[in-house]
């Protein structure tokens, strides 16, 4: 007698789903890669050579996930989100939403920073008897003050024979995702250090496990960070502030304005203490710091070795493109570099990074020709006395950025980093006009949010250090499925 096959006598099957992101043939356009083989940024309505990848060019909004990976993505939605409300009433709601998200919204419903904060808190407060409502920046903090020490601790460690590749933040999940599947060689550069998402959580549930926890992040693939094998139970539901919209229309609440408190009567202050955990500094989780706007890491680490070397200079020098940008320490005698980070986003800045480092750190001859010329440093950078090299300067050519030889880089799957997530709210539809409305919510996070300095040390709440992955490289799997342009 013969038996059946069905779904349920598979360990996984190819679900249907739209036609497959990874291209069958593609015609080779060699204007886009310049004479050291390595791709332009700039170009990329332009075709190059076939290549395998497992996410798509942003590696943040869509491309090929694991079907595992597509019933983690079902249970991180609004409307699981809204059962769980409905469902689990024994637990109380904590709600945590990132800067970038903050900025956008309140850029979409044309309030100011404060105003939407406040208009989110009560939404949640008064619809959802939300126990907590906060930002991130005491996570971010002890995300950032870890990191460095495990940059510190390596760079102070190496030996003439060691490798001395630069450590790749793993903040990022989308390049984490993309690290681990399929260039397993460049795991062990990660610094396995958990992010503002995932510290804030366990740090919440340290404190009451009986919380629900749900994030608003800028980026779709923040869902598959919360569903780590080593991150469950921080998070239980994250969503983007598209879905947030999505919400708001299913539960008929199109006008989340009409929860911005009077001011003139109501006591501010009150509500963001009476919504933040006992002992926790409410402004502080409402703040941002210095440095880029996907969190700042690269900067504050160069800040942080600053500190341990006097009589230095930080200077800011601009990349080949608008996504690389890197921070050198450099000894105001000898003119030596000290120490050196760098932000490095946007897929096609991902690929050249990872053939450099393929290559043991021994980058491929380049040109020092004269870079095309940018835009002045956004405020921020310029009010805190870091000096910008002028790529049209006659400066020393050591002073070109080249961020393969740093000592630690910043990592952003999504072109521009965090502040142009997949799943920020898009007011404009075009390629120019969205890069311009990218720069406007840019331009309002440094204007808006408060500064803090995250190199202080945290007087509460209490924490320890145990906020690493477990990084691995993963075996190519068979369980592919596609997904589109949302997840």
């Amino acid at each position: 007698m013969s038996t059946l096959l069905s779904e349920e006598d598979l360990s996984d099957f190819i679900s249907p789903a739209l036609v497959c992101t990874k291209p069958t043939r593609v015609d080779e356009e060699p204007d886009s890669v310049d004479s050291n083989g390595e791709y332009v940024v700039g170009k990329e309505i332009e075709t190059a050579q076939k290549v395998t990848i497992t996410l798509s060019d942003c590696l943040a909004c869509s491309g090929c996930i694991t079907s595992s990976e597509e019933i983690m993505l079902q249970r991180q939605s609004h409307t699981v989100f809204l059962k769980d409300m409905e469902e689990l009433q024994e637990k109380r709601l904590a709600v945590t939403i990132s800067p970038q998200c903050r900025v956008n919204m309140a850029m979409y419903y044309g309030l100011t920073v404060q105003e939407f904060d406040l208009c989110f808190m009560n939404f949640f407060k008064i619809r959802f008897n939300a126990k907590y409502v906060m930002g991130l920046q005491i996570g971010r903090n002890i995300s950032i003050q870890n990191s460095i020490d495990s940059v510190i601790q390596w760079k102070s460690q190496l030996k003439a024979n060691d490798d001395h590749r630069p450590r790749l933040s793993g903040i990022c999940p989308g390049f984490v995702i993309y690290t681990e599947k399929t260039k397993g060689e460049l795991v062990p550069l990660l610094v396995n250090i958990k992010s503002p998402q995932q510290i804030t959580g366990k740090l919440l549930k340290a404190q009451n496990p009986n919380l629900y926890h749900l994030c608003v992040m800028a980026c779709f693939d923040k869902k598959l960070e919360a569903s780590r094998p080593d991150s469950v139970g921080e998070v239980d539901c994250v969503i983007t502030p598209k879905e947030f919209l999505s919400m708001l229309d299913e539960i008929k609440e199109p006008n989340l304005k009409k929860y911005l408190p009077n001011t003139h009567t109501a006591n501010i202050l009150s509500l963001y203490q009476e919504l933040s955990p006992l002992g926790w500094d409410a402004k502080l989780n409402w703040s941002t710091n210095m440095g880029g706007s996907s969190g700042g890491w690269a900067y504050q680490y160069v800040r942080a070795m600053q500190s341990l070397n006097p009589d230095t200079e930080i200077v800011v020098l601009p990349g080949r493109n608008s996504n690389i940008k890197e921070y050198r320490l450099l000894d105001n005698i000898t003119k030596k570099t000290v120490a050196s980070s760098a932000e490095l986003s946007g897929f096609r800045n991902i690929q050249n990074l990872v053939r450099n480092l393929n290559q043991n750190g021994k980058s491929p001859r380049r040109r020092v020709a004269i870079l095309k010329k940018r835009g002045k440093l956004n405020k921020s950078e310029n009010s805190h006395n870091i000096t910008a090299i002028s790529p049209m300067s006659n400066d020393n050519n050591s002073l070109v950025a080249d961020p393969y030889k740093t000592d630690y880089i910043e990592v952003n799957a999504s072109p521009g980093g965090c502040i142009n997530g997949g799943g920020l709210i898009t007011i404009s539809s075009g390629k120019s006009q969205r890069k311009e409305e990218t720069m406007k919510l840019e331009k309002m996070y440094y204007e808006s949010l408060s500064m803090v300095d995250p190199l202080l040390p945290l007087s509460s709440p209490s924490h320890d250090n145990s906020y690493c992955y477990e990084f691995h490289a993963i075996e190519s799997s068979k369980d592919i499925v596609t997904v589109g342009s949302k997840w």
